[in-house]
């Protein structure tokens, strides 16, 4: 396994999330008789790294996994664990138990599950302690962030000011009954030439307060901007060795690129899913010049091995945290073999970014509860690269609530950040939205042949799923809309994006927009516009779950505006 999965952190010009541990000589009871055990636990000659896991009450946790990145072991019955660290190793690290509380570094608020090592010394031991879960383990709320991509002091305040300012407040109005914690689905920065910029998101992601007066918990996941190309070995150069080196500045941060983390009866996976191959061909960018989506021989050895410390598959959730999509992409490396792995769950789902669209997709692939492996792609709460409050597809810029009971989702949301109750836009089909037109496009549905021959109605529901009932309640009859099944453009917003954006919109992101296929539609007798006494009415519908919401929308929009 190459450097990049295990979980180190640089001190560095940032500032580390954590400080090295503190070395114990082997006498490690410290009672001074050299008996070489360890809360009763014979320490091996021939390991030289060990130490105990316990909670805040000082009783030892069994069965945790503890691992240097390269070699795994577990806790003994003394809570106890023990190995010969790999020398390539810099850090020690634990997979969060279920029924326990996620750590936090004091300074920065974000998740702190490791410790560095010092090879230095014959022998070394390193102890966790870990408090317990208050509330529930089986029922709780985390938020979601697709990309971020601040690029700069300025745009690092905005998402603090903005986006997590209103997560923070989301979960004091909604507290949960468990664990509430957040994940940033990479692409944390815009360009990792400028490696400050990780330093204002890292203050950012650690800003959420929560009514108790604590900080949330944010995990970071690695995407492809916040890999340093610049770094890589160039005589590696088109290779998977040569993104070893790129992901220095992020662990410099944030340490983790893989790793994992229990809660209730789920099962928490950060995956780094994008290899660089090649240095930037430009001096502006530090993005790599060549680079594939999908897990490198390495990561996914490593995914093999963190899965076969999971008992009880049959019962669990898993949750893979990445920052490439794979749908759509089927020569992705190690794509299947992923999807075969999550298929021994009850209940499995991918979280993805990267596409900064709102989009849910099934796999052909089943868990234990019969229901497809399912990947969601998220939205982002930049927005059109912070020029924009609308993400390509047409969608708002926001963030996303899961909620978990048992062993699935029991709901999720989309929450548009400049009105949480937004859901959906409504257009009448007959509607142009041509003004000063570039590249010969024409803003009209027209475009569409689906909705070329008459009268439409049409509802964009961000955050829509194909399963969803969808109705058009007018003339006191209730009439079922049709889910659209095809990639269509939100011409309305592209007609915003291109001619009415933010003054001073650089030129290169003017026409940065993306179909969507949330898309539901309903033939009528006169024109959408002409209704009187309608709305548009969702029921959000959830695998594994029997809870529903409902969302409405009586009005049709005709521009969109910042």
């Amino acid at each position: 396994m190459d450097r990049r999965y295990f979980l180190f952190l640089m001190a560095g010009a940032i500032g580390a999330c954590a400080s090295k541990a503190t070395i114990t000589p082997f006498d490690p009871d410290g009672d001074k008789d050299g008996d070489g055990t360890v809360n009763g636990s014979a320490i091996a000659s021939f390991n030289n790294l060990y130490g105990l896991v316990r909670d805040t009450d000082g009783n030892p946790l069994e069965n945790v996994m503890v691992t240097d990145g390269y070699r795994f072991t577990t806790t003994d019955e003394n809570g106890v664990y023990q190995m010969m660290a790999d020398p390539r190793s810099r850090f020690i690290y634990y997979s969060l138990p279920a029924g326990y509380a996620i750590m936090q570094d004091p300074s920065t608020h974000l998740p702190l599950f490791f410790k560095g090592i010092d090879h230095s010394a014959e022998k070394e031991r390193v102890d966790f302690t870990i408090a317990k879960l208050s509330g529930s383990s089986t029922a709780f709320s985390f938020a979601v962030l697709g990309d971020i991509h601040v690029r700069d002091k300025a745009t690092g305040k905005t998402f603090r000011e903005g986006a997590m300012k209103q997560i923070g407040e989301y979960f004091k109005a909604n507290p949960s009954a468990g664990a509430v914690f957040g994940v940033s689905l990479g692409d944390i920065i815009n360009n990792a030439k400028d490696p400050e910029t990780f330093g204002y998101t890292r203050e950012a992601l650690g800003s959420a307060l929560l009514g108790d007066g604590k900080y949330l918990p944010f995990y970071e996941v690695i995407g492809n901007h916040d890999h340093n190309a610049r770094l890589g070995d160039t005589e590696k150069t088109g290779t998977d060795a040569f993104d070893d080196g790129t992901v220095e500045n992020f662990i410099d941060t944030f340490g983790p690129t893989c790793y994992s983390f229990n809660i209730g009866k789920v099962h928490f996976i950060s995956l780094d899913n994008y290899i660089a191959r090649a240095a930037p061909s430009s001096e502006n960018t530090a993005l790599a010049s060549s680079g594939q989506s999908g897990l490198s021989d390495d990561v996914y050895k490593w995914l093999l091995k963190d899965l076969s410390f999971v008992r009880d598959k049959e019962d669990k959730m898993v949750v893979i945290l990445q920052h490439c999509h794979i749908r759509g992409f089927a020569e992705i490396p190690h794509r299947e073999d992923m999807l075969s792995e999550l298929a021994a769950f009850n209940s499995a789902y991918i979280l993805s970014g990267h596409a900064h669209i709102c989009e849910s997709y099934k796999y052909k692939v089943y868990a234990k509860n019969g229901n497809p492996v399912i990947e969601r792609i998220h939205g982002v709460p930049m927005g059109n690269f912070w020029y924009s409050r609308y993400n390509p597809d047409g969608s708002p810029a926001g963030f996303y609530v899961y909620n978990v009971k048992g062993n699935d989702f029991s709901s999720w949301e989309y929450r548009c950040l400049h009105d949480p109750s937004e859901q959906m836009r409504v257009y009448d089909s007959n509607d142009v939205y041509d003004k000063e037109t570039d590249w010969s496009r024409k803003y009209a549905w027209g475009n569409e042949p689906l909705f070329a021959d008459g009268n439409y109605i049409l509802a964009h529901i961000y955050n829509g799923d194909e399963d969803w009932e969808v109705t058009l309640e007018h003339d006191g009859k209730s009439e079922k809309m049709t889910f659209a099944n095809k990639r269509i453009y939100d011409y309305c917003v592209n007609c915003h994006l291109a001619n009415d954006n933010v003054s001073g919109i650089r030129t290169s992101w003017k026409y940065h927009w993306d179909y969507s296929e949330n898309w539901w539609y309903l033939k009528l007798d006169r024109p959408a516009s002409e209704l009187t006494g309608w709305k548009v009415v969702a029921k959000a519908k959830f695998p594994g779950s029997s809870e529903t919401r409902t969302y409405s929308c009586d009005r049709i929009t005709k521009s969109v505006s910042e």
